[in-house]
């Protein structure tokens, strides 16, 4: 077809500015509504000089003249089409417009402008012309709807032309044949063909013409002898065509050398780059004749073209690369012959897609491309064949999610089945596990318990069952898990130790502990002989447990180990060494209140009042927050009494009714005001205390206590829509309640969990300042609501005061992982990287913790454009078969492609492929990104291929829209005119 303009324009003779064949007719339009009668005769006479002399000097021009002006101006090659389109747009109603528009139109014809064309001489009606204009309205709006491939209404606009009289009768000849010949009417087209085949203009096109059509009848030896004569070593489009067409020719008759030479002989002599068509045919006829890398060279260019032939391009090159043993090339061919309409190439297309990868053991594509064929071709011999091929790629995909969806829709399986399934569903569950997803993981490890094939399996999935049972607080479900392994060894003793001790069944826990202490992991050893010995400590046999800490404590720096030592010299009486014990930990942040309380109680107990009161003064005075607060305040209150201040020990007690009436320990200030006043210590407000004591803290079996636990209740059953309301009616019901507290977190806690993060974050506001166990996860949890509400000023705050309390090892842990995700969410990355930091060098992290907070450092450091820094760290984490790992490795894939390493990015984005097939997140983007490797190295029917696979299989909508745009770019900036189809 003719592409464009610029190639159309250099067959014509009409030249606009003079457009001699027009006559000086009168226009439909007459002359008497027009004001400039004399000028616009001059005009219609094309005496476009007249005009300009009349009316270029002349003032107050009318409309009527003023455009007759301009047009004269555009005709004699002065003009500006802008003021004349201008012209139209203000005056749109005027009687000269179908003559201006079809002259503008015209002239933007010529200018190459198609658009602005086909606007103006789309609006103009033909009857409105004179009868030259009509004709010459016809030939020009002809060619433009022929060079828009608008065949039909291009024939019917020449032939209006030729019956309004046009006078150059060769030029619509031609053109209505050209027409006709891309409108099927061959016939027709051969009457025009022939009409000018003589001429000089067009004679040459047209012979050519006739040629084509001669060989489509199958005329090969007419075709030879008809344009051997026509052949010439000029490097025209025409005379490539020529020698294309005879190489058409000789393929006919199974000459393969013959058509061979004319084939690259056509190619030689084209001026430019060939078409699709004439690779395609030189490829195969060097295919043919065992010249295949130059069958390679010509088809890998065809290809690139894409339309018809790509898919036939493909085909064959698949053929030469399979026998060439390139698999990979071969694949990248098949996967772009996959998506041709003709079935047989398909099939075969989709059989060598799905081996290929199996062979390159890039399973998951191997499964797709398999399963594809068993949908597509449901009575193909080679059925069997792909349902092996699916069944061993299955054994080795981490596509587990494809390989249990598949399972899922089989029915009954057999025993090789089972196997698989067993495995595939264990090894999703421990992808879930490792990345924390522990319901999925819960239900996977028991899809995989249905078919029991592999007995380590098995035991692995109760074991991984009872892990997650724990993390759950299920500790019954976690020992019966742990239990139904065929073997127990040191770690599920371990195990099974933790579920006792959580269940303080520290005698249970006992014998676990022991045989934990087997374990190879030094620090889970460690934490086991711990464990141990807390629980001889709680079934009081202090002096073993004493041993194991005292043990420890020469290996471990442990300020839990050194309170534990002290507490267990306290009840095996040995008070001072228990001082002297505690008294080591009075400067540490997470246990000096409490060793400086129990050196409190141990003199108290002692009846050693005095020291009693000063330790009990330290907490109260250095620990306001602390959990021994009250306690400490009762305690020196009665030291105080039994040292005789009497005033101090009742402003101690009223401290507590005033400040602590909920806590359990009030009723006893309440007892010990009583004492006072018994010993004629005047207490002016003791009956008020009373009083608001009994409604602060009414009898257990009432009513509010009631609605509280049932309120509690459907918290933990995870209702928690209900919950929030029941919460928010009891605590209306009841203002003044001592479970008023508890009862706020948890209604917050059920809106945060209904994601009505607006109604839970006031609430959690309201207890930011609490200081009581649930403190941490008040804290914490303002630090997620107000970063997912874009507070991040809110959120750091949170997080910062909830660390500065150091309530914790997790607490702490969660307040740096909220501070380290809210830093790179507000692209504040170096900060980030501090909180990071400190995480993986906390002393305390969960599982996972450390290698989330690599990750963050990498892309933070990749985000700073560190690019040195960003690949050390992904590089930690690039071995891991997790989330991480597969991202890490698509980063190491990106840095690469950045850097120019293209086979370096391309190893790493297979390899993520490879192991992290599960992922689809960054599989898909890996895919795309191993496409614009190939295009980077030129290598673009690898990226056709590539980018041909995405669109196909991935379910990811943005990835398969970017991966069509690129593919359209590939074809387009390879695309090429095809000869057959433009005269010289």
């Amino acid at each position: 077809m003719v592409k464009n303009y610029s190639t159309l324009r250099k067959y014509l003779v009409l030249i606009f500015g003079i457009s001699l064949h027009l006559s000086a007719a009168q226009n439909s339009i007459t002359s008497d509504s027009f004001s400039g009668l004399s000028a616009f005769e001059s005009f219609q006479a094309r005496k476009y000089q007249s005009v300009i002399g009349s009316l270029k000097s002349k003032e107050n021009k009318s409309k009527d003249e003023e455009i007759l002006l301009l047009l004269s101006e555009l005709k004699t090659g002065n003009g500006d089409g802008e003021r004349i389109e201008k012209w139209l747009s203000d005056n749109p109603k005027h009687p000269i417009k179908p003559l201006v528009s079809y002259h503008i139109g015209e002239y933007f014809f010529y200018a190459d402008d198609t658009i602005k064309s086909e606007k103006y001489l789309s609006g103009v009606t033909a009857t409105d012309l004179t009868k030259n204009d009509q004709a010459s309205f016809g030939y020009v709006y002809g060619l433009l709807k022929l060079n828009e491939a608008n065949y039909k209404s291009a024939k019917n606009l020449f032939q209006f032309s030729r019956k309004s009289g046009f006078d150059q009768i060769k030029k619509l000849d031609y053109y209505e044949g050209f027409a006709a010949y891309h409108l099927g009417t061959r016939d027709e087209a051969l009457v025009y063909f022939e009409k000018v085949k003589d001429s000089q203009e067009f004679g040459n096109s047209a012979k050519f013409f006739i040629a084509k059509m001669k060989l489509e009848n199958k005329e090969a030896e007419e075709v030879i002898a008809m344009t051997q004569s026509e052949l010439s070593d000029e490097k025209t489009l025409t005379n490539s065509g020529f020698h294309q067409l005879i190489g058409e020719a000789y393929a006919l008759k199974d000459q393969a050398a013959k058509a061979d030479a004319f084939f690259e002989r056509a190619i030689e002599l084209h001026p430019s780059k060939p078409s699709a068509a004439l690779y395609y045919q030189a490829g195969v006829s060097k295919f043919k004749i065992g010249n295949e890398d130059l069958a390679i060279q010509f088809l890998t260019e065809s290809g690139l073209q894409g339309g018809e032939y790509a898919q036939l391009s493909a085909f064959q090159l698949g053929r030469l690369f399979l026998k060439k043993k390139d698999y990979e090339k071969a694949l990248s061919a098949y996967v772009e012959a996959s998506v041709s309409k003709d079935e047989v190439i398909k099939e075969e297309s989709y059989f060598q897609t799905a081996s290929i990868n199996a062979k390159l053991e890039q399973y998951a594509q191997a499964i797709s491309y398999a399963i594809d064929y068993l949908s597509f071709f449901k009575d193909s011999p080679r059925r069997e064949a792909m349902q092996n091929l699916i069944a061993q790629s299955y054994l080795r995909t981490s596509n587990y999610d494809l390989a249990i969806d598949h399972l899922n829709k089989v029915g009954e399986l057999n025993a090789t089945q089972k196997a698989v399934y067993q495995k595939v569903t264990y090894q999703k569950a421990v992808l879930s596990f490792n990345d924390g997803r522990f319901a999925e993981a819960d239900n996977w490890f028991r899809q995989s318990l249905k078919h029991t094939t592999d007995q380590s399996l098995k035991n692995s999935s109760y074991y991984h069952l009872a892990e997650i049972a724990m993390r759950n607080n299920r500790y019954d479900d976690a020992i019966s898990n742990y239990k139904k392994q065929s073997t127990l060894n040191a770690i599920t003793h371990y195990g099974i130790g933790y579920a006792f001790y959580n269940k303080q069944q520290y005698m249970e826990a006992l014998p676990h502990f022991r045989s934990a202490g087997q374990v190879s992991d030094l620090s889970t050893q460690n934490d086991a002989k711990v464990r141990l010995a807390d629980c001889l400590y709680a079934t009081k046999s202090y002096q073993s447990a004493f041993n194991i800490y005292k043990e420890l404590s020469g290996k471990l720096s442990s300020p839990y180990l050194t309170f534990q030592k002290g507490m267990a010299l306290k009840n095996m009486g040995q008070g001072v060494d228990a001082i002297s014990t505690f008294k080591t930990l009075f400067t540490d942040s997470r246990y000096a209140a409490q060793a400086t309380f129990q050196s409190g109680m141990i003199q108290f107990e002692s009846a050693n009042f005095a020291s009693a009161d000063s330790y009990f003064s330290q907490v109260v005075d250095n620990h306001p927050t602390s959990q021994y607060l009250v306690e400490s305040l009762l305690n020196r209150g009665v030291s105080k009494k039994n040292l005789g201040d009497l005033e101090n020990a009742k402003s101690d007690y009223e401290t507590i009714l005033k400040n602590h009436l909920a806590s359990d320990i009030a009723i006893n200030a309440i007892l010990g005001l009583q004492e006072l006043q018994q010993a004629g210590t005047e207490v002016k407000n003791l009956d008020q205390y009373i009083d608001q004591y009994k409604k602060t803290n009414p009898e257990s079996g009432s009513l509010e206590v009631i609605e509280f636990e049932a309120a509690k209740r459907l918290y933990f059953d995870f209702s928690y829509q209900k919950a929030a309301k029941s919460f928010e009616k009891y605590l209306k019901d009841y203002p003044s309640s001592s479970n008023k507290i508890e009862a706020k977190y948890y209604q917050a806690d059920s809106y945060y969990r209904i994601e009505e993060l607006e109604n839970a974050k006031p609430v959690f506001d309201d207890l930011k300042f609490i200081r009581n166990p649930l403190t941490g996860r008040i804290l914490n949890r303002l630090g997620e609501i107000n970063k997912r509400l874009d507070l991040p000023k809110e959120a750091e705050e949170a997080y910062k005061l909830l660390i500065d309390l150091n309530l914790s090892t997790k607490d702490t842990y969660n307040a740096r992982q909220g501070l380290m995700l809210l830093y790179f969410k507000i692209k504040r990355f170096s900060d980030a990287i501090v909180a990071a930091d400190e995480i993986i060098s906390s002393d305390w992290k969960p599982l996972n913790a450390e290698q989330d907070a690599i990750l963050i450092k990498a892309k933070s450091w990749f985000q700073l454009g560190n690019i040195e820094n960003a690949r050390i760290n992904f590089e930690l984490l690039a071995t891991g078969q997790d989330a991480n790992g597969a991202e890490s490795n698509y980063y190491l894939g990106q840095l690469a492609y950045k850097n120019g390493e293209y086979k370096k990015s391309l190893d790493l984005l297979f390899n993520l492929n490879s192991n992290y097939g599960s992922y689809t997140q960054w599989v898909d983007q890996s895919y795309l990104l191993i496409a614009r490797n190939y295009i980077e190295l030129n290598e673009l029917f690898q990226a056709k291929a590539t980018l041909r696979s995405i669109i196909q299989h991935s379910n990811n909508e943005t990835i398969k829209q970017e991966s069509n745009i690129l593919l359209i770019e590939i074809e387009q900036n390879s695309i090429q005119s095809d000869s057959t189809q433009i005269k010289d």
